[in-house]
């Protein structure tokens, strides 16, 4: 495990940590949109499980989904950071199918949970766009938004987390990767966590798969 831990800290590359969103229940969504459910006790357990297993690992920024279950997931790791980290509110990072037009969870909602945290800028500038029951065509836009909103903010020597859902997830590693979507498919567990590696030399790496 410390060998593991001294690997991830030392980096060449411009890595990404997909991290899946912990155990979620759909029943008590109380005043928010049926796509948006809560963490199951088990979920937040498991939110703690993961802030220890990363608790040590370096990480430059912090970007979640707006939808509650994926916030949470990533408040218990930023919880675990002495530092406290910011963590930003990413709408276009959240599950593809959600209710036509629901952005997820406002800034001011969310800051219930953790006080650091802000909403990043929009991805898509002033084009407008429509979340929701997306075409295949429109969660590749996304996900091809997202990276590259990452690759020119940050650079090589750099570890940025992203807190996502399982379909968006199926968009967005395949699309760091250079591969079509949906030709294999990720077993991402809750919780799980799958680097990919940007190179200097232009080579893209998957470095591990549901950790």
């Amino acid at each position: 495990m410390e060998k593991r831990r001294q690997n991830m800290e030392k980096l060449d590359t411009l890595q990404i940590l997909f991290i899946r969103h912990a155990e979620t229940d759909y029943s008590d969504i109380a005043d928010r949109d049926p796509s948006d459910g809560e963490l199951t006790p088990n979920g937040e357990k498991q939110c703690i499980s993961l802030g220890e297993k990363l608790k040590d690992v370096p990480i430059d920024a912090y970007f979640t989904s707006s939808l509650l279950r994926s916030f949470k997931t990533a408040v218990g790791v930023c919880n675990l950071k002495s530092d406290k980290p910011l963590l930003e509110i990413c709408p276009e990072l959240i599950e593809c199918g959600c209710t036509p037009g629901y952005f997820g969870c406002s800034e001011e909602y969310l800051r219930k949970y953790y006080q650091n945290t802000r909403m990043c800028e929009k991805l898509f500038g002033t084009e407008k766009y429509e979340f929701g029951c997306e075409a295949f065509s429109d969660n590749v836009l996304r996900a091809e938004k997202v990276l590259s909103y990452i690759k020119n903010r940050f650079t090589y020597g750099d570890r940025v987390a992203v807190f996502s859902h399982h379909g968006f997830l199926e968009y967005l590693i395949p699309t760091s990767l250079g591969v079509k979507p949906h030709i294999f498919r990720f077993a991402l567990d809750n919780i799980s966590v799958c680097a990919v590696d940007f190179c200097p030399d232009g080579n893209v790496v998957l470095r591990y798969v549901n950790k």
